[in-house]
């Protein structure tokens, strides 16, 4: 990518997207960091930096965790090829054609609400295309690198660390000596895995959060999926692994969830739109914060995903559940 950078070209591409953006909002430069986002949104939101007007970057930075990064395909793989294998691509062109269409109409409601004024609508400056500079574009891809592997190695790796820790304690087994709900922390016994999940704090705080996204058709190890999903995406399959095939008799996770009898389509169609439009991870949500200098923007974007999400999963499922 920086190679093209470096080259010119993408100012070409600007250029050539410049009048479309303008059309929902947007500059033309904001075309390759939304398209970068399809990658990861960390670095797409660094390279709205060449977005020369503030507002219609910070507005590009609220758009990009609409794009459905690499981290939301072990989703995609693993449900929709388990549920929906006869029609696997039709499945997933919906889902991205469904966030490109949610990251369209937001364009438009945040440039009308809180982006009023006049959008600077000077021509992208179209750089010659030119052999790229070795030196230029070792440089930025080390300084890429290293953003992202300050993404893994700080606010990624703590809220694993986390995620660990509320997934996993408090270690302990009902005693059947003690009163009815009541834990035993002495006991030396390990638990079964199935206990050992329903007494931990991540499980207490899935069944604290049921009732509110118990009208998309999820459960409490639905909502935990979710909330793990926080950290970073790929922490929902992991999770599931966990919850919905604790008695280790499956190998496969995909025959566990299909002999669940919770997993109907409905249900998982409205799970894999919640995946797909609600805050991609922690890292993303520091990032907007860093770029846009404030938490306002970064807190804005938590909210309106998850409400956003929250909508358009509960209208998938009570659609689907009317039609099937």
């Amino acid at each position: 990518m920086y190679m093209f950078e470096e080259s010119g070209y993408l100012t070409h591409v600007a250029a050539l997207l410049d009048n479309l953006m303008h059309k929902i909002g947007l500059h033309g430069n904001s075309a390759v960091p939304l398209l970068m986002g399809f990658g990861c949104n960390v670095p797409a939101i660094l390279a709205t930096k060449s977005i020369p007007d503030t507002k219609r970057r910070i507005l590009t930075m609220l758009l990009i965790p609409f794009m459905s990064c690499s981290a939301r395909l072990p989703i995609l793989v693993l449900l929709v090829g388990t549920f929906f294998p006869k029609h696997p691509i039709l499945i997933i062109f919906g889902l991205y054609g469904l966030t490109i269409a949610m990251a369209i109409l937001t364009a438009f409601f945040l440039d009308r609400v809180f982006f009023k004024t006049e959008m600077d609508l000077t021509p992208v400056d179209v750089l010659p295309l030119q052999q790229p500079k070795l030196k230029r574009v070792l440089k930025s891809t080390w300084d890429a690198g290293y953003e992202y592997l300050k993404k893994i190695g700080t606010v990624v790796l703590i809220a694993m660390m986390a995620i660990w820790f509320l997934s996993h304690f408090p270690l302990s087994v009902e005693d059947p000596f003690l009163p009815e709900g009541e834990i035993s922390l002495s006991s030396a016994e390990v638990p079964p895995q199935s206990q050992y999940t329903e007494n931990t704090y991540l499980a207490r705080f899935g069944h604290f959060i049921e009732p509110a996204l118990r009208p998309l058709g999820f459960d409490w190890k639905l909502s935990v999926c979710l909330t793990t999903g926080l950290a970073a995406k790929e922490f929902i399959v992991g999770t599931m692994a966990i919850l919905y095939n604790t008695n280790h008799e499956e190998t496969q996770i995909g025959t566990s969830l299909q002999k669940n009898n919770l997993f109907t389509t409905p249900v998982v169609l409205s799970f894999l739109v919640f995946a797909m439009l609600y805050m991609p991870c922690i890292a993303t949500i520091f990032i907007i914060k860093r770029e846009s200098g404030t938490w306002k923007w970064a807190l804005f974007s938590v909210g309106y995903s998850i409400a956003l999400a929250w909508g358009a999963a509960f209208a998938v499922f009570r659609l689907a559940t009317l039609i099937l």
